[in-house]
């Protein structure tokens, strides 16, 4: 596998865990288990629906953090740095979290397009559930840090697979309404 796919692939691990963040919270953080859309409507539907919610985004956006700072200090140990697309060093902090809340986000416009289609929340788009997260976070991350462009786009099919993957994982294990 070529070393800037491998890269690519690196550096996108907190959206990747980001968007599974959501999953785990279910259950906790009763406060944060409000609608992102308020519960208003667009054109006689519901604009996200109730399966979008704060603890989902703030999950996803912590999470995002986390990981990028454990990757930034695996880098500065030495450790697994021969994966890092540019310098951890380089990048600012809070680039995690751009990248956790452009999952969120990313998820959260791809709902907005469900609904106009009259698909209904927790039922699968197919390719679509599956690579939005990766769209949000390279958007959000873009303007301190893009990998570049083929290497993002050779990755869509590797994480759209594995996103399936994960997904029966979670469907079978009574985690998700769906197995796609």
């Amino acid at each position: 596998m070529d070393a800037t796919l491998v890269q690519t692939l690196w550096f996108f691990v907190p959206a990747y865990l980001a968007n599974m963040a959501p999953v785990f919270v279910r259950g906790h953080l009763a406060w944060l288990d409000r609608p992102l859309d308020g519960g208003r409507m667009f054109a006689g539907q519901r604009l996200l629906g109730a399966h979008k919610t704060w603890r989902g985004v703030v999950a996803g956006t912590v999470v995002g953090a986390l990981v990028f700072l454990g990757q930034q200090l695996l880098s500065d140990a030495g450790i697994l740095r021969g994966l890092a697309p540019v310098g951890y060093d380089t990048l600012p902090g809070w680039l995690g979290a751009a990248l956790g809340l452009g999952t969120g986000v990313g998820d959260a416009v791809k709902s907005f397009f469900k609904r106009r289609i009259a698909i209904a929340p927790g039922e699968p788009w197919l390719g679509f559930d599956q690579l939005d997260f990766m769209v949000g976070a390279w958007l959000f991350a873009a303007p301190v840090y893009a990998p570049p462009l083929g290497a993002f786009l050779l990755c869509l099919p590797i994480v759209g697979g594995g996103s399936v993957v994960v997904t029966a994982i979670a469907y079978e294990l009574g985690m998700k309404e769906s197995w796609i």
